[in-house]
C-alpha cells in the first residue's frame, strides 16, 4: 500500500510518532516502483539514462551522483552530517482515489520523483567560482549551490543589498572521487576569525541603528533583521480554493488588476481571453517551461512551445525573448498586447 486515509493525529504528531503518521519512505518507494514497474531493480541504471539524456547538458552544475541518491530514497539535501530519517509532513497531499470499491482522500506523498528539487536554486549561479570542473567533475554539489543562493536571497531580504561573495572553498573535496580532508592553514584560520569578528560588529551596528530610529515621537520598538528590507512592499499572500481560476473573469473588480500571473506546464489550458483580460496594461504573463521535465517525451515537447504561442496568439499576447525552449531558462514570459 502506498496510501493513507488516515488524518486524525498528522499534524500534531511528535518527531518520533511522525514516521506512523506520515511514512514517506515507503511512500517514495511505493511511488517509484508504481513509476518503473518492471524496470524497478534497474533503477540505477534508469536514473543514470534520464541524467545523461535529459538533464546533464541542460543542467550544468547538476551532479549524477546526487540526482540518482535522490531518485532512490527522495532525500535531496545532505547539508550536514546526521541521518535524514525524520519526514517532512509539508510535502504530504491528498488525492480522491477508488479504495475498496468507493471514492477516498487518499493521504501521501504525490510530487515530483522525476525532475528533482535541485532545479529551483541548484542549478545556476552568478559566479563562475561556482562551476569549476576537476577530473571532469563537479567541485560544487547541487546542494551546495542551492544553499549559498538561499544565503544570498536571505540576506537581499534582510539587508536589501546583493550578496555576491563566493562560498569558502569546501574542504571536503568530491572531485577527485574520493571526499579528502585537508588541514586548514594557520593564514586560513587567522582569516577565518577576522571574518567572524567583522560579521559579528557590522551586526552589532545595524541593530544599535534599529534601536535609534524615530517614528514621529514614538520611539520604534527593536526590529527585527528579517523587517530591514527596504524598500517595504504591501504584500500579502491569499489562497484560494480549487477552480477558483475560471471564477476570476468574473470579477468586474478583477479586471484588469493583475501584475502578474504565473501558470504551470499542466495549467496552460487556463491561458485565455478571460484570464488575460485580469492583467494591466504593462503586466506580464508567464508560463512554465518543460525544458527539465524528464518523463516529456522528445516529440510532446517540440510541440509544446508552438501550441504555447497559439494560445498567447489567441489570448492577444506576444513572446518576449527567444522562441527556442532551450534558450529559456524555466519560463516563458508574455505581455499583453493592447
Amino acid at each position: 500500500a502506498v496510501v493513507s486515509t488516515q488524518s486524525t493525529g498528522f499534524w500534531g504528531a511528535t518527531d518520533s510518532k511522525s514516521k506512523e503518521a506520515f511514512p514517506i519512505e515507503r511512500f517514495w518507494d511505493g511511488r517509484v516502483r508504481a513509476y518503473l514497474e518492471e524496470r524497478y531493480d534497474a533503477g540505477k541504471n534508469i536514473f543514470d539514462m534520464d541524467f545523461s539524456m535529459k538533464l546533464k547538458e541542460r543542467a550544468a552544475l547538476l551532479d549524477s551522483r546526487e540526482y540518482a541518491t535522490w531518485r532512490k530514497s527522495g532525500v535531496g539535501f545532505e547539508v550536514r552530517d546526521g541521518v535524514y530519517d525524520t519526514p517532512n509532513r509539508t510535502l504530504c497531499s491528498g488525492i480522491i482515489k477508488m479504495i475498496g470499491g468507493s471514492k477516498r482522500l487518499a493521504r501521501g506523498y504525490w510530487g515530483d520523483i522525476t525532475c528533482s528539487p535541485y532545479l529551483s536554486h541548484g542549478i545556476y549561479s552568478p559566479l563562475k567560482s561556482m562551476y569549476e570542473v576537476r577530473n571532469r567533475i563537479n567541485v560544487r554539489t547541487s546542494s551546495e549551490v542551492a544553499e549559498h543562493n538561499l544565503m544570498c536571497l536571505i540576506h537581499q531580504i534582510n539587508t536589501g543589498k546583493k550578496y555576491n561573495k563566493p562560498p569558502k572553498p569546501d574542504r571536503f573535496s568530491f572531485a577527485g572521487g574520493e571526499k579528502k580532508e585537508e588541514g586548514a592553514t594557520l593564514e586560513e584560520v587567522i582569516e577565518e576569525e577576522e571574518e567572524e569578528e567583522e560579521e559579528e560588529k557590522n551586526e552589532e551596528e545595524v541593530v544599535e541603528k534599529i534601536e535609534n530610529l524615530n517614528v514621529g515621537t514614538n520611539r520604534r520598538k527593536k526590529t527585527p533583521l528579517m523587517e530591514l528590507s527596504e524598500p517595504k512592499s504591501n504584500v500579502s499572500v491569499k489562497f484560494l480554493p480549487l477552480g477558483t481560476t475560471e471564477l476570476l473573469p468574473e470579477k468586474e473588480n478583477l479586471i484588469k488588476s493583475f501584475d502578474l500571473i504565473y501558470f504551470s506546464s499542466s495549467q496552460v489550458s487556463y491561458f485565455t481571453p478571460k484570464i488575460t483580460a485580469l492583467l494591466k496594461d504593462d503586466a506580464n504573463l508567464m508560463i512554465e517551461n518543460v525544458k527539465y521535465v524528464v518523463p516529456l517525451q522528445k516529440e510532446h515537447e517540440s510541440a509544446y512551445l508552438p501550441k504555447i504561442k497559439e494560445l498567447a496568439t489567441n489570448a492577444k499576447c506576444e513572446l518576449l525573448g527567444s522562441n527556442d525552449l532551450m534558450n529559456n531558462n524555466f519560463h516563458l514570459s508574455f505581455h499583453r498586447v493592447n
